[in-house]
This record gives structure tokens, C-alpha cells and sequence, in this order.
């Protein structure tokens, strides 16, 4: 696929998200982020390979957009959310039995693979370190997670294909918060940003090893210079 920049003045924001609650008003808009899907969801689940017949678990897995095509790609996949409604449309696609509310229910030690998809840039910090624990506990000794998040590096880039980001005086060695507007679907939401060199010293502190550090396609947003949206992490036990 090849990426094309175009700059755009966006529609304006009609939604903002600003509690974990809120984002089942976007529910729809979720599910509808084509490009998005194109950019992020591809990549990973290139990067995922073979997982059929693999015990997935999608952590903060919404409204199951990634979790239905690894389904589809035939990997028993199990789906955790705080969301209720997120939870009854993972529900449909997944099958009820699938998609727990509770991380207490989700069987520790047993997943081959755990993917967390956008979620630790939108949460206070001592909650990404909850989520690290977690994502820990719910692997199998040999297995592998997938840890995705917007490319902290981009801080200064004011306008991308699928985002514009409200001015913000922070430096990029500085955890902030700042507000960003989506294309796709035109609604506002407040990010966390915090360097990569910091989710490092998490995943080091609760005994997560990082196996790779990558990136989504890049694309030119002005002359010779390129950008990326995303970054996954590739993460596994380390040694207690």
C-alpha cells in the first residue's frame, strides 16, 4: 500500500472523548476508521503471521475490530474490555463466552498471544503499569505480546493522514497530555504522550523483555520528510 499525505483543514469536532465511558459514543466511528485499518490493524496482523488455532486475547479490545479478524484468521480469541457496550458488540462477533468484563476472568499463564491496541497512550500512567502486570500474567511461558500505540516521535507533527493535533508547548521528553482531533469519524480525544524510553523502563520494571520495537508504513508529509503513525512493541516474559 502506498501512503499519500494530503494536508486537510478536517470537518471539525462533533464528539469528545474524555472518560473511559466516552468512548461508546464513538463506537460506530470505530469500526468505520478504514484508513486507520489500513495503517495500524494491517500491519499488526502481518506482523502476528500465523495464529490459527492460537489462544489469543485482545486487552482493551473495544468494539473488537481487531479481535473479529483474528478470529477470522482462525485463532480461539478472547476479548477483555471495561466497556459495556464495547463488551455486547465483541459479544456478537465473538461469541459471549469469548469476552470477559472483568480481568479476574481471564485465565493467567495461558494465552499464545496478547495484543493491546491504542490503549496505553489513553490511560494515567500507573494504569499502563497495571495493564503491563496484566498482560504479563494472561501470557503462556513462550508467549508473545503486541503492545501498539501512536508513534510518540511524531509530537511536533501537527497534521497526519488520520490525525490533527492541537498545539502543545510540551518537549517530547515530556509526559503530557494534548488534544488531537480524528479525521475519521471527526471526533476529539486527550492523549497521553510519553516517550518510548519510558514505556521501556515499564515493561522492564514488571518483567516484560522487548523482543522488537516496530514501526507502521512511513509517508512524506512535506519535502523529505517522513512520518510514522504508529509503533508496536514486541514484548515477552522475562526471566523472574
Amino acid at each position: 500500500m502506498v501512503l499519500k499525505h494530503k494536508e486537510s483543514p478536517g470537518k471539525g469536532s462533533t464528539k469528545f472523548v474524555g472518560k473511559m465511558q466516552d468512548w461508546a459514543k464513538v463506537a460506530g466511528e470505530l469500526q468505520g476508521e478504514d484508513l486507520k485499518q489500513k495503517i495500524y490493524d494491517n500491519t499488526l496482523l502481518g506482523i502476528l503471521g500465523e495464529i490459527k488455532g492460537k489462544h489469543v486475547l485482545d486487552y482493551g479490545g473495544g468494539p473488537a475490530v481487531i479481535a473479529a479478524r483474528m478470529k477470522m484468521m482462525g485463532a480461539d480469541t478472547h476479548l477483555y474490555d471495561i466497556n459495556e457496550k464495547f463488551l455486547e458488540i465483541a459479544g456478537q462477533k465473538l461469541g459471549q463466552e469469548n469476552v470477559h468484563p472483568d480481568v479476574s476472568n481471564i485465565l493467567n499463564g495461558t494465552f499464545d498471544v496478547v495484543t493491546c491496541n491504542l490503549v496505553v497512550c489513553i490511560v494515567p500512567e500507573a494504569e499502563v503499569v497495571r495493564i503491563a502486570k496484566n498482560i504479563k500474567e494472561a501470557l503462556a511461558s513462550e508467549g508473545v505480546a503486541y503492545v501498539g500505540f501512536c508513534n510518540p516521535r511524531i509530537c511536533k507533527v501537527r497534521r497526519s493522514l488520520i490525525d490533527i493535533r492541537h498545539k502543545s508547548d510540551y518537549k517530547y521528553e515530556d509526559n503530557h497530555t494534548y488534544r488531537k482531533t480524528k479525521k475519521e469519524g471527526g471526533y476529539d480525544i486527550d492523549e497521553l504522550h510519553r516517550p518510548i524510553g519510558w514505556y521501556n523502563g515499564v515493561f522492564d520494571a514488571v518483567g516484560l523483555r522487548r523482543e522488537g520495537l516496530l514501526f507502521t508504513q512511513e509517508y512524506e508529509i512535506a519535502k523529505g520528510r517522513l512520518i510514522s503513525d504508529f509503533v508496536i512493541f514486541k514484548l515477552t516474559k522475562g526471566v523472574d
